[in-house]
């Protein structure tokens, strides 16, 4: 049995994947010091990882770190690398982390979607890294059976506590566009102003004033994943047209939950939904919010009135699931790279 180190699980799919090895492997959280704990933001510390040499592994597995021990490693990365901003690029510690890259403990770059290793690859063959080392394998999502729904309604359910970044002001509007009153909204979110989207005042006060004054929209802050899957298997349909996401996870579990997903033609999302198939992407870019919305209503009401194209989309999102996202498929690639790094 070989050990593959691993530096944290702390995210959902990754303790779903780091728990779960391809056969002949076993994870192992190894030893190095917790930055995050101490109350470190220093990107630089946070993204690079020494191990304390107190336990065994064959080779490290991190995710968005370089190592700086004298092993063999690989690094998973669902955005750019290495992962030091805002340090300048001219940085000595920046053209390090360059170097580790290239360098030949370094066996391979795993990036979790083509997207992100397009944006990637030229950038860091310019700096010498073997493109060859760089590959795409996608995450891993556990697949849950559809709960009981609401025969009286019709829910739609957003999860992301980016609210302005992922779509929220256009799903509220889309949301009261429909003027249905067997329709419900639930949004599972902080209604968090993070980045990539700035929302104005009226923005703002649209949003807190649409969620509080409308009884058909329940809104849950700081909901545990747990009970975010239950909301997921009880849903008829996830909503979330994002403006920015290196990788939207939560659409993904939505999928897993046999949803059809409504999103946007941004970042990583084309390679996760199948536009016609399991849903639809709108076009954001460029566009005006009322547009959005407007596309947006219009494709719910598809999904509303028509039970047979909503049954047969949530079925597709299973068999997406089941084709690029299942942990056979994962771990069968990620056995392969290992055992040619190990022999």
């Amino acid at each position: 049995m070989r050990i593959v180190g691993i530096s944290h699980k702390t995210r959902y799919w990754q303790h779903y994947a780091f728990s779960n090895p391809p056969d002949g492997y076993r994870y192992s959280r190894m030893v190095d010091v917790p930055w995050h704990v101490l109350g470190v933001r220093d990107q630089f510390l946070a993204h690079t990882k020494f191990f304390l040499p107190v336990k065994h592994a064959d080779l490290y597995h991190t995710y968005n770190s370089v190592v700086a021990n004298h092993r063999p490693w690989v690094i998973e990365v669902e955005s750019y690398l290495p992962r030091y901003k805002p340090m300048r690029e001219t940085h000595p510690l920046f053209k390090w982390g360059q170097r580790r890259l290239a360098g030949s403990d370094c066996k391979a770059l795993i990036f979790t979607s083509r997207h992100t290793l397009g944006m990637n690859r030229d950038k860091l063959a310019a700096v010498g890294v073997d493109p060859s080392k760089m590959q795409v394998i996608y995450r891993a999502v556990e697949q849950y059976q559809p709960g009981e729904k609401d025969p009286a309604h019709f829910t739609i359910l957003f999860a992301g506590n980016g609210f302005y970044r992922k779509g929220g002001i256009e799903l509220l509007k889309a949301f009261k566009r429909l003027g249905r009153a067997d329709v419900r909204l639930v949004i599972v979110s902080t209604l968090e102003v993070d980045w990539g989207i700035t929302p104005s005042p009226d923005d703002i006060a649209f949003a807190e004033r649409t969620i509080a004054g409308d009884d058909r929209i329940t809104l849950h802050r700081g909901l545990g994943h747990a009970a975010l899957l239950q909301l997921m298997r009880k849903a008829h349909v996830f909503a979330s047209t994002t403006f920015a996401d290196p990788f939207n996870n939560t659409v993904l579990e939505a999928m897993g939950a046999q949803l059809p997903v409504i999103s946007s033609r941004v970042s990583s999302i084309p390679e996760i939904v199948d536009h016609d198939r399991n849903g639809w992407l709108l076009e954001v870019e460029g566009r005006a919010s009322d547009a959005i919305a407007d596309e947006l209503a219009g494709r719910l009401r598809q999904l509303m009135d028509d039970p047979v194209l909503l049954q047969r989309m949530g079925g597709e999102s299973l068999a997406v699931v089941r084709e690029r996202f299942d942990l056979r498929v994962r771990n069968a690639a990620l056995r392969k790279l290992y055992d040619g790094i190990t022999g």
